[in-house]
């Protein structure tokens, strides 16, 4: 493609991307209509289907990825002190919590890092746990919540508070993983021990009781696990003469129970759909293929796209070549939008001087993480990059409004959402048409290296995601 041309189809696509309001359409759909998109409910497939045919009304080639999994079902979830004083207060059962009738002592572990864990010692066995479900430490990599929950189950404690560490009474949401992962029965897709998330406030309360004497708490939850069936979405926009290539651009679009999950991570959705509808006039007449994947449970634990990993793996298929994730895209004001990639310099390298051209349209870091939709595709070797707003949680910690009841519409813009539409446009674009995509795939013992050296050196052993596929025995992928 000339560089004329390549201009030409920039200007074409951006113009729909900044004139148009389909973008905050889809998310109003998404988040009004359907609601929270748990992965194997209703409310999901209900979005499947509407994704489907929005694809479909672009004049993109669509099909579905169906798989079973195993879902959750909220029902009651009590929790009280019965000591230094009796008083209940407001908590949710975390995903895959089960059935539980329990009264044991509290302890606390602080930010629920290893050597809070280690100051605790045998004082975790038989109790409680109440531990931060996130926190913001300058110079510090915070563990993420499944980390710290392990952590619990190891040290013999029977449950897990995750208090939330911003304030407004909301309580703080997050899957857990399988007690028997590959079992064949709802009880072993069943959490080893409840979870619960409180709000800031009783959490606090909670810590200023500990002054007056121990505490001990009660909990009862009746929740169900049962087998489901779980949808990707998957739209092509064919290339010409390296169609063979494949660009993946993927969103997951579920979300948790409790919420709209506007931003985390209806407005990735919206963005991808954006892009696809800028791109879609241009099927044919771009080097390499754009698949937009529409990834099922992520937030149960990559589920969608340990499956579509999956179908990379035969030799005489379609050859992947970059993926890019799409969570925690345009859920920000517009203009801070943040690269990051997974420890390879030539790819960090190729996007910093892409941002330098293109005059600051996004940051650029190099950072690996196990817990979004592009692991899978990092543990395959292929290289990826995810995209993100950097402003949409600025003062406050974590997710921010993310896993708690006021991850709402009211949170996105329509400025946003744009704003990284026009940036993954872009880098779409680019990414199909450059002669040289940046990367390329790397070997087993390569990203076993690099996750050692990033501390990650167990995210293979631990990793749950796959403990909820309904067709995967332990190990698999």
């Amino acid at each position: 493609m000339s560089e004329h041309h390549w201009q030409q189809v920039m200007r074409e696509a951006l113009g729909e991307v900044w004139t148009s309001d389909e973008a905050y359409r889809t998310l109003w759909t998404l988040c009004d209509e359907f609601g929270h998109r748990f992965g194997g409910s209703a409310s999901e497939h209900a979005a499947a289907a509407y994704l489907e045919e929005a694809f479909r009304r672009l004049g993109l080639r669509v099909w579905r990825e169906t798989f079973p999994v195993y879902s959750w079902e909220r029902g009651e979830c009590f929790f009280a002190l019965a000591a230094p004083v009796e008083r209940s207060f407001s908590a949710i059962a975390l995903p895959y919590t089960g059935v539980a009738d329990i009264e044991a002592p509290i302890v606390d572990a602080g930010a629920g890092e290893a050597d809070d864990f280690a100051r605790l010692g045998q004082a975790a066995r038989g109790a409680m746990v109440l531990v931060d479900a996130e926190r913001d430490i300058l110079g510090q990599t915070s563990s993420h919540r499944t980390d710290k929950y392990r952590r619990a189950v190891e040290a013999g404690a029977v449950a897990c508070l995750f208090t939330n560490r911003n304030p407004g009474q909301l309580h703080i949401t997050g899957a857990l993983y399988a007690r028997n992962p590959g079992g064949p029965t709802p009880l072993d897709h069943t959490a080893p021990i409840p979870g619960l998330g409180l709000t800031y406030e009783a959490g606090e309360a909670l810590r200023r009781l500990a002054v007056r004497g121990p505490l001990r708490g009660r909990i009862r939850t009746r929740n169900r696990v049962f087998r489901s069936l779980a949808h990707n979405i998957v739209a092509e926009l064919p290339g010409a003469e390296r169609a063979n290539e494949i660009i993946l651009l993927g969103a997951h679009y579920d979300g948790h129970d409790i919420a709209q999950g506007a931003l985390d991570n209806a407005a990735g959705t919206a963005v991808l759909l954006a892009t696809a509808r800028a791109l879609a006039p241009f099927a044919g007449r771009l080097p390499r293929t754009l698949r937009f994947v529409c990834f099922a449970c992520e937030e149960l634990g990559l589920l969608g796209s340990w499956r579509h990993a999956e179908s990379y793996q035969t030799a005489d298929g379609p050859r992947l070549v970059f993926m890019l994730n799409l969570d925690g895209a345009g859920r920000g004001q517009g203009g801070s939008e943040l690269l990051t990639v997974a420890g390879d310099e030539e790819v960090a390298r190729a996007f910093t001087g892409l941002a330098h051209h293109w005059h600051g349209a996004f940051a650029v870091r190099d950072a690996i993480s196990a817990h979004s939709d592009h692991f899978p595709f990092f543990l395959a070797g292929y290289p990826v990059a995810t995209l993100q707003s950097r402003d949409a949680t600025r003062g406050m910690i974590g997710r921010g409004w993310g896993h708690t009841e006021a991850d709402t519409v009211d949170k996105v813009t329509l400025t946003g959402l744009r704003s990284s539409a026009a940036v993954t446009v872009q880098l779409a674009l680019w990414l199909a048409t450059t002669e040289h995509v940046p990367g390329g795939r790397r070997s087993p013992e390569a990203i076993r290296t690099l996750l050692e050296t990033s501390g990650l050196g167990d995210a293979l052993s631990h990793h749950w995601g796959r403990a909820n596929r309904a067709d995967l025995a332990p190990g698999a992928v």
